[in-house]
């Protein structure tokens, strides 16, 4: 019988250390170029790792957590201690405000952008110039929701906030399914695991092996598809929720900000949502129209390669908005 292979064996320790220490200091330098950066994929996976939270509703998925602060794409991101960003709120409406809840996924949340050019927070301070009400606007969006997750919300957090009206910021992403959130123990946090997937997902979007934007979008709002059809009755629910509570609704779509300057590429998927709500009489506002002649599609971006709306965009989502609700307010 021979006897243990010492040589091999510290050959495997030595070569076991030394992939190691390799990941190790991958994962300082990673840290260390990330941590302030403007890298989409890098700083979606912080933002799920530093501000979210998993919860036991499958409609869900996700929450904020609360009274957390994160500096993501450039920006600080703080959430209060309802989990939004925004300042505190008591659930009683103070008298004599007209309170708005805006839900919405992170168009609304306002990636990439300080929290006061939110169009939630850029919508409050037009509202409240007007004069003749006060206005409180607050932000509940969070980012990666879809719809039937933002009706959800609404449903467990928001709607104790008794507002006077509720705005949905719809999106064309928003017919995803709910995802379910996985994770992988200390590795979710790591920040070189999180780098070399986001690195095999562009090549896989490079390759043709996954779908890139515009036919995911699009793929979206295929006939019989469980996503949308999801949506289509989440916003039927919300519509009979608020109305039986005597809140207003209005549901804001927001354009896909690639191209609209010219001919809309999604119309018939937005007018899939628009038929249902016509159904329940939700007032539809298109912000298409007020985005468009502005200037490049581009200058509307949070970045040149992340074509979230920046604070220019969301002050001329909040100049449309803001004339419907004075209206609706009563104050003109």
């Amino acid at each position: 019988m021979s006897g243990p292979r010492p040589p091999i064996l510290m050959n495997l320790a030595v070569l076991a250390g030394t992939v190691l220490l390799f990941a190790g200091g991958l994962e300082v330098a990673l840290r260390l170029r990330f941590a302030r950066s403007l890298d989409f994929a890098m700083e979606m996976w912080k933002y799920a790792v530093e501000l979210k939270r998993p919860v036991a509703d499958p409609q869900l998925s996700f929450t904020h957590v609360p009274n957390r602060s994160a500096f993501l794409m450039g920006v600080r991101v703080t959430t209060n201690s309802q989990g939004l960003r925004d300042r505190e709120y008591s659930l009683e409406k103070p008298p004599g405000v007209y309170r708005i809840v805006m839900l919405g996924d992170s168009t609304t949340l306002g990636w990439g952008v300080p929290a006061q050019q939110t169009v939630a927070k850029i919508l409050e301070r037009r509202l409240n110039q007007a004069g003749g009400q006060r206005f409180e606007v607050l932000n509940a969006g969070v980012g990666n929701y879809g719809t039937v997750q933002e009706v959800a919300h609404y449903k467990t957090y928001d709607r104790a906030f008794h507002p006077d009206l509720v705005i949905l910021e719809y999106f064309i992403n928003d017919a995803e399914p709910v995802p379910r959130e996985k994770t992988m123990g200390w590795l979710s946090r790591s920040y070189l695991v999180a780098f070399a997937l986001s690195r095999y997902d562009a090549l896989l979007r490079f390759s043709g092996r996954r779908p890139q934007w515009a036919e995911y979008y699009a793929g979206l709002y295929e006939e019989g598809r469980p996503g949308l059809r999801a949506a289509q009755e989440e916003l039927r629910e919300l519509a009979e929720i608020t109305s039986r509570d005597g809140v207003k609704l209005l549901v804001a779509m927001l354009p896909e900000l690639h191209e609209i300057n010219g001919s809309y590429r999604f119309a018939r998927e937005h007018q899939k949502i628009k038929d249902v709500l016509a159904v329940t009489r939700t007032p539809v506002m298109e912000l298409i129209e007020g985005l468009r002649g502005h200037g490049p599609e581009s200058s509307l971006w949070v970045t040149p390669t992340d074509p979230h709306p920046n604070g220019k965009a969301n002050a001329l989502i909040a100049a449309q908005i803001a004339p419907w609700v004075l209206k609706a307010a009563g104050v003109r």
